[in-house]
């Protein structure tokens, strides 16, 4: 039984970071075997312990925003414990699918600074599933207040792997069905991908153009240009046409890759942490969802991500249709019309 994916399945709806979320709780829950405890600061940190005592363990801590920060800040796993007399403090920040939010690192290391202050030895680990190189100048924008480590997800599974019992093997199965074991080998699949990337990207491109730019243009203003959808690609595992509202929102539609097997065809409009209207923006998506139940919201009251509402439909249920194109056309257009009446009630939130 795939336990953990089993409970990621009826947790993850309209959670975007649930993936993280759930593994950080595993995690923590693992950490709380002394010798994998000890194994794992040894193996990555190069943090040689023989009687750790005093250990904490803390998930999703709030750490309330400092006079330079815009939200407050939650690490994803916070560890405090005592080696004799020294004192250590550890901040875990887990990426799977998604990216590193605004600012994120530089208020963690801004956070540690009181602790490195009074004499912790500090660590920032960074945890990514792909390779996302940090520049901690940047990081330690205000002097350096850690050590900063990056890993990745794969160099744990096989560290797991190697310390195997009933509980581990359900977490390695459920790191294997996420794909965190990474085998960083070319399968036979991939090799077929890769000869058809071009002409299944033209097909989306097709879906995207034509009269979906026209009706996007018309509603929304003129979407940024089409390399941006290569960006999209890369950092957000999603292929969107989107228009850039200049008021800290933006306006999308195009494919969402999941860990599902058919990709997402969705419209979307999401708004930064950051924007000075963001208070108004949330207020006027709540009404729209109250008016348009099948639309769905997403961490509308975590106002340190990215917050959103958005219209998903499976591409298996436009495979039915004589044209796919021409189907998933209509679909962007109804979407980007019904978006367009939340634009025309709340005109004051500054659009294009």
């Amino acid at each position: 039984m795939a336990l953990f994916k089993d409970i990621h399945a009826l947790l993850r709806k309209g959670q975007s970071s649930m993936y993280e979320d759930l593994l950080t709780e595993v995690f923590a829950d693992m950490f709380n075997e002394n010798h994998l405890f000890v194994g794992f600061l040894k193996a990555f940190l190069e943090i040689p312990l023989v009687n750790p005592h005093n250990v904490s363990i803390d998930t999703q801590k709030t750490f309330l925003k400092l006079n330079t920060h815009d939200t407050d800040s939650r690490p994803d796993l916070v560890i405090q414990f005592r080696e004799g007399d020294k004192k250590y403090i550890l901040f875990f920040e887990n990426k799977v699918e998604s990216q590193e939010g605004y600012t994120q690192l530089e208020r963690y290391a801004d956070h540690l600074k009181p602790y490195y202050d009074d004499g912790y030895i500090t660590f920032l680990i960074y945890v990514t599933r792909y390779d996302d190189p940090k520049d901690v100048d940047i990081i330690f924008r205000s002097g350096v207040t850690a050590k900063f480590v990056q890993l990745r997800w794969y160099k744990i599974y096989n560290w797991i792997r190697n310390h195997k019992d009933s509980y581990l093997n359900r977490v390695i199965e459920f790191m294997e069905e996420i794909g965190l074991n990474e085998s960083r080998k070319f399968l036979p699949q991939d090799i077929y991908a890769i000869q058809e990337m071009s002409r299944l990207q033209h097909m989306m491109d097709e879906c995207l153009d034509g009269t979906v730019d026209d009706k996007m243009t018309k509603l929304f203003e003129k979407a940024t240009g089409w390399s941006n959808r290569c960006v999209q690609l890369r950092d957000k595992y999603r292929y969107y046409k989107i228009t850039d509202q200049n008021n800290g929102t933006w306006v999308g539609c195009g494919f969402h890759l999941t860990e599902d097997e058919y990709p997402l065809v969705c419209v979307q409009y999401e708004v930064s942490p950051t924007c000075n209207k963001r208070k108004e923006v949330i207020k006027a998506m709540n009404e729209f969802l109250g008016n348009n139940p099948e639309w769905e919201g997403y961490d509308l009251d975590d106002n340190s991500k990215w917050s959103g509402i958005s219209f998903d439909k499976s591409l298996l249920s436009f495979l039915a249709e004589q044209d796919h194109i021409v189907s998933i056309q209509k679909f962007f257009i109804e979407k980007l019309q019904e978006l367009y009446v939340l634009k025309q009630q709340n005109l004051k939130l500054g659009w294009k």
